[in-house]
């Protein structure tokens, strides 16, 4: 089976991060030709510049061109099929036999140890299981056409609307209970001016220590 090849293109992209200066500079050392040619090669359009690499070679070679800030494509190329009629096939004449049945090689297969059952003989004893016996003496029939479920009838119970009255749509069913504003004396209250200190900070002085009675152990 032919192995399946890939065509490497160019369409004038570089690399994200890679100067374009740097990149046409690559590309005229890569395929030795002068930098005012390799700079148009990055006009846009599409170039082949490798037409048939093997899975392999080209994976590096695109390798080689994205470490120097070219950005390539691989485009597998169609398998090749000669064409009908063309002097690369030939027919045979009708009937002719392309492909020949395979005659199986003969198995023995050892029959000796294998023995038939006559017809009146039962290869297995079936197990002569008696059914359990199931008391049924509490058991009875009832014969009457009477239901066995008997229906026990349910009286709707009577509610008494006659006193009941129905407002206007739109009437207020519960009315609000008006609270009033509790009287809060403010005489005795007094406002400070503006920037005065609420809370004074106190100076609490150092309390003094007596180490006078502590000594260290240095053994």
């Amino acid at each position: 089976m032919q192995e399946q090849t890939f065509k490497v293109t160019f369409k004038g992209k570089i690399v994200r991060g890679c100067e374009p200066s740097q990149a046409v500079a690559n590309f005229a050392k890569l395929f030795k030709i002068p930098p005012a040619k390799a700079e148009q090669m990055f006009d846009g359009k599409e170039r082949v510049i490798k037409k048939s690499l093997t899975m392999e070679k080209a994976g590096q070679f695109r390798a080689v061109l994205k470490k120097a800030g070219i950005k390539v494509s691989l485009v597998k190329n169609e398998s090749e099929l000669p064409a009908l009629g063309s002097g690369d096939w030939e027919l045979n004449e009708p009937g002719t036999v392309i492909l020949r049945p395979v005659t199986p090689p003969e198995v023995h297969i050892e029959t000796s140890h294998i023995k038939v059952a006559l017809d009146d003989i039962a290869l297995e004893q079936a197990a002569n299981d008696e059914p359990p016996e199931v008391s049924i003496n509490h058991i009875s029939i009832d014969d009457s056409e009477d239901p066995i479920i008997e229906e026990k009838e349910v009286e709707v119970p009577e509610f008494e609307i006659d006193n009941l009255e129905v407002d206007e749509p739109g009437t207020v069913i519960v009315n609000a209970k008006k609270i009033d504003v509790p009287d809060i004396p403010v005489d005795a209250l007094s406002v400070d001016e503006v920037g005065v200190q609420i809370v004074k900070k106190q100076k609490i002085e150092e309390p003094e220590i007596d180490i006078s009675s502590i000594s260290l152990n240095n053994d």
